[in-house]
């Protein structure tokens, strides 16, 4: 690589070596795993999505949608009266 930047980062030296362990049993280094999360982030122009965290009342409307517990509208009126209840 002709222009290559260095990123040092602080991290919990635990967190570090069971990383590298499970990176190194697939055959990656930790610099070539983040090399790979960077890549990631210009490809989709933001934090992948399987990395962000729902809030509270996300979490809440996933929980429902999976056990069933979800209403159904008749049109979109009725949605609307729905969503501003």
């Amino acid at each position: 690589m002709a222009n290559e930047a260095i990123i040092n980062i602080r991290i919990d030296e635990s967190i570090k070596n069971k990383a590298s362990k499970v990176l190194a049993d697939s055959g990656l280094t930790t610099s070539v795993a983040v090399r790979l999360f960077l890549l990631k982030v210009i490809q989709e122009k933001s934090v992948p999505a399987e990395l962000m965290m729902p809030n509270p009342k996300t979490v809440r409307a996933m929980k429902a949608a999976r056990s069933g517990r979800t209403s159904k509208a008749k049109n979109k009126k009725d949605l609307f009266k729905k969503l501003n209840a």
